[in-house]
């Protein structure tokens, strides 16, 4: 466990945990991380304990003094809204470790994998019940103390990501030379679309609501949806619906037919409230709403491919900008009012997609 957490207090919050259990039993196990900083290991608990295994979160966030980690800040307000998120079992804030609830290894991405997205549909309709909850009853659980607030997708926040992108996908994967005058040029055919986007009313979003944070315990729906645990939801803001829509349905990770989405699009509709409806603004508008969130989210989600395979060696992320692009492609394709973009832009996103294509997505 090269570089791992503190052995010695992972051993003293297991032993808070399962006082009876052997403390030299465990076995602990690192697990596949995300495209953060945070590290994974499973604790495999003796027989007898109370639980069979916890996962144990290692987070690099130094906490100012007098503040809560993030993470548990908007779990308490996920619970609070009846979210199904992974318990917390016990938080070490000096050793910078969590213990939480094991939610096995089945991400939605591996259950669409392994069984088609036609038969993961009945999960999906569930994941975009979940999202119509977090919108709503999640929205009106924030108070004071809570984080999300104070953070927004703004036109500042959608224009940061969109930086983001040229930075690490176009220059540093890419190798792609651009003036700033073609830059800037890209930038203020995107600024219409992210100011439209801006302007909606704002309900709580998750922020990376994709198929990899969503862990699937069972296919077969549960009350509260307790089949399902939604991770990752430390970076919580405020936003606007169509956000995490778009990044369930035009998911790197896992792509939809046009007719699951469709089909997914009616789920929300019929699951949201009045009041999440309007917010969505004009209903004629809501699927080029969609796509120009979706439009914002991809491109930011392969600044994060570029970065990842160029700063931080994780090459494997290479694989999902192919079809990343093809959403693009796609999105480009049914909304006239881009073309204009679409010409300028496209083109480096086909680079990027050939590019990664070639060299393969090997990590």
């Amino acid at each position: 466990m090269k570089e791992g957490p503190d052995l010695a207090a992972l051993r003293l919050g297991l032993a808070a945990l399962f006082p009876s259990a052997d403390p030299a039993a465990y076995e602990i196990l690192p697990l596949a991380g995300d495209a953060s900083t945070r590290r994974y290991y499973r604790a495999r608990v003796p027989s007898g304990a109370s639980l069979p295994s916890v996962v144990i979160m290692q987070y690099p966030d130094a906490v100012p003094p007098g503040e809560e980690l993030p993470f548990l800040n908007v779990h308490r307000y996920l619970r609070r809204a009846a979210i199904p998120v992974p318990e917390v079992y016990r938080s070490d804030p000096e050793a910078k470790l969590l213990f939480l609830e094991d939610a096995g290894d089945t991400m939605l991405e591996d259950a669409v994998r392994e069984r088609g997205p036609e038969r993961c549909l009945p999960l999906y309709e569930q994941c975009v019940e979940v999202l119509v909850r977090i919108q709503s009853d999640g929205s009106r659980s924030l108070d004071a103390k809570a984080i999300p607030p104070r953070l927004a997708f703004d036109v500042r926040k959608f224009a940061e990501e969109i930086d983001f992108f040229f930075d690490h996908a176009v220059r540093e994967f890419g190798g792609i030379s651009l003036s700033e005058g073609e830059k800037r040029a890209i930038e203020d055919l995107l600024l219409p679309s992210l100011e439209r986007l801006a302007v909606l009313p704002r309900v709580l979003a998750h922020r990376d609501y994709h198929s990899r944070n969503v862990m699937v315990l069972s296919p077969r729906p549960a009350a509260g949806h307790r089949n399902l645990r939604v991770l990752d939801f430390q970076d919580a803001r405020m936003g606007n619906v169509f956000y995490d829509l778009a990044s369930l349905l035009r998911d790197s990770y896992a792509v939809l037919p046009e007719d699951a989405v469709e089909r997914l699009v009616y789920t929300w509709r019929n699951a949201a409230s009045g009041d999440l409806r309007r917010a969505a603004g004009d209903p004629g508008a809501f699927r080029e709403l969609l796509d120009l969130a979706a439009l914002q989210r991809n491109i930011k989600a392969i600044g994060t491919f570029g970065n990842q395979a160029h700063n931080r060696g994780k090459r494997f992320y290479l694989r999902f900008i192919p079809p990343t692009v093809a959403h693009l492609r796609g999105n480009f394709a049914r909304n006239r009012s881009t073309r204009t973009l679409s010409a300028k832009l496209l083109p480096l996103l086909e680079a990027l997609a050939a590019k990664a294509a070639a060299e393969g997505g090997a990590s």
